[in-house]
């Protein structure tokens, strides 16, 4: 998709802004409102390879997929997350060229903790998902894009919906796994 795929920040190690944080902590409690997962994706400084500094949210197209085909998309928004993979290629190549890399994309689990599904993986690795709801996944050969990928848990709360986790994860050894990432000012 245009980066190595060796990129520093496929191994875990991030530094996330605040303001980053605050932002995608935003924008998974309004999707929450929404009854959807909140995806998009996070830039930073091809200077400080591990620095998130920049958010960028993108649609969640999985309510307009399973009302098109709800047979094949069998998930609605709130437990799935599709965008438009163009976009977001398009932005790899920009941030690439103009020093200001893509690294992570990150989604919401609604009344779900922070981890990445069976789903999640095939889908981000090119694999199958499910063709049914329970049925199996099959793991792809590695990752479509050269990122990290940040889960983030958000839940009803007495006043509103409250984020309670966040989770990185990279692949490693034909797998994704937790890695390390930290919240800076």
């Amino acid at each position: 998709m245009g980066t190595s795929f060796d990129a520093p920040w496929m191994h875990g190690g991030l530094r996330l802004t605040r303001a980053v944080m605050r932002a995608l902590e935003a924008d998974a409690r309004a999707r929450y409102g929404k009854d959807e997962e909140a995806c998009g994706y996070l830039v930073g400084p091809a200077s400080d390879a591990l620095l998130c500094d920049e958010i960028v949210a993108l649609p969640n197209l999985a309510a307009r997929l399973h009302q098109i085909d709800p047979e094949t998309f069998f998930r609605t928004a709130r437990t799935f997350f599709a965008f438009e993979e163009k976009k977001l290629n398009d932005a790899v190549h920009r941030g690439r060229g103009a020093g200001r890399p893509v690294k992570v994309i990150y989604h919401s689990h609604l009344d779900a903790g922070a981890y990445f599904s069976a789903t999640d993986a095939a889908v981000m690795s090119g694999g199958d998902p499910p063709a049914r709801e329970g049925g199996p996944a099959r793991l792809g050969p590695g990752p479509l894009w050269p990122l990290a990928f940040l889960v983030t848990s958000v839940r009803a709360g007495a006043e509103g919906p409250v984020v309670d986790e966040h989770k990185l994860f990279v692949w490693r050894d034909r797998s994704f796994v937790e890695a390390p990432f930290e919240i800076v000012d």
